[in-house]
């Protein structure tokens, strides 16, 4: 007979597993070219948690793109 302290720790490496194997299908997603809003979308998560799934992959980040107004570009002295 299991105590329940050896119970709740079967349940918490079960779902450590399944958000491991959640976060290695999202780099793999990610670096097929999808973005981290609609792969929060698609899996119902916070971009944010989507963000830190794909940190603990190990995922290398593409660059965030400069979306605002284009700036001068600065003059050398």
């Amino acid at each position: 007979m299991r105590t329940t302290q050896q119970t709740l720790r079967m349940r918490a490496a079960a779902r450590a597993a399944e958000r491991h194997k959640l976060a290695l299908s999202l780099r793999a997603r990610y670096e097929a070219g999808a973005t981290v809003p609609d792969l929060a979308e698609e899996c119902n998560y916070s971009i944010a948690t989507v963000y830190r799934l794909l940190h603990q992959a190990g995922t290398r980040m593409r660059p965030k793109h400069n979306h605002g107004p284009a700036r001068a570009p600065r003059k050398r002295s």
